[in-house]
């Protein structure tokens, strides 16, 4: 997909990489609508970004409120090409910590918000024959023991996983396209999201997050993070290219591995074991 001309909808697009992914389609001449909970952000965002952009205040976790930034996108610029699922947030804390609101809250956002996008968006490209829909995962559904005290977003994030796989085979054969965006350690707002928190999911303590033994330090200085800018030219280039799975950060290759190694031997434990074959 050529991008120039395209018209996009970028949830948790104030800020990030969804305000990144916006500043990089507009300026190869895509028109951008961005949503987010926040009116000031948005308006700051769009300010900053010019050009053909348009801000919406949505909450993912409400249907009907992206139901109504479908119609919104289409009355600015006409029928959307691109969908970029972006919008999340995360708790921290030990599990013995996380309250049932945080569950509410964290699949409503993570999960339940992307499958409104695609419920919204996804049958209009299907009837055209055309689009892209990009969901943004983490590297933690690749490595969920490295960075602990997220387990909610983690859980979540995981799903999103899967469902960008189940997708993409399905919307191949209607001329739609899937891609899925595996961003790790990214300078974001992530951890203040508890800023954008609906009131129906009461308030949490901060907790922290931690590194499992051997893993390294998720802190602002680590070598390893990237800015939003550079995660997102690497998204729209596999948005270009249609790939399946864009991943961001070539260091995380080794931590990977290490949790593939750990799935792969179960198996091999299977196949000792004897018994039932195949």
């Amino acid at each position: 997909m050529d991008v120039a001309g395209k018209v996009a909808v970028i949830t948790g697009g104030a800020t990030g990489i969804g305000k990144a992914l916006a500043q990089g389609l507009v300026a190869r001449g895509a028109s951008v609508v961005i949503a987010s909970t926040s009116r000031e952000r948005l308006d700051a965002a769009a300010a900053e970004i010019g050009g053909a952009v348009r801000a919406v205040v949505c909450d993912v976790t409400d249907r009907a409120a992206v139901r109504r930034l479908a119609e919104e996108a289409e009355a600015a610029f006409g029928p959307v090409d691109i969908v970029c699922a972006n919008a999340g947030a995360t708790t921290f804390g030990p599990f013995v910590d996380v309250a049932e609101s945080d569950w509410d809250w964290m699949i409503d956002l993570v999960l339940k918000g992307v499958a409104h996008c695609i419920q919204e968006f996804y049958p209009k490209m299907v009837a055209r024959g055309s689009g892209h829909i990009m969901l943004t995962g983490s590297q933690t559904a690749y490595a969920p023991d490295w960075v602990l005290g997220h387990g909610p977003y983690v859980a979540a994030k995981g799903a999103v996983h899967a469902l960008a796989f189940q997708l993409r085979p399905e919307a191949a054969e209607h001329g739609v396209e899937v891609s899925l965006l595996v961003p790790a350690a990214t300078h974001t707002d992530v951890q203040q999201g508890s800023r954008s928190r609906p009131a129906r999911y009461g308030t949490s303590e901060r907790g922290k997050m931690w590194m499992r033994e051997g893993g390294a330090a998720p802190d602002p200085a680590w070598p390893m993070y990237l800015s939003a800018e550079e995660v997102a030219a690497r998204a729209i280039a596999g948005i270009e290219a249609n790939a399946a799975l864009i991943a961001t950060h070539a260091g995380m290759k080794p931590v990977v591995e290490d949790y593939f190694a750990r799935i792969l031997a179960a198996y091999d434990a299977a196949a000792a074991f004897g018994g039932e074959q195949g």
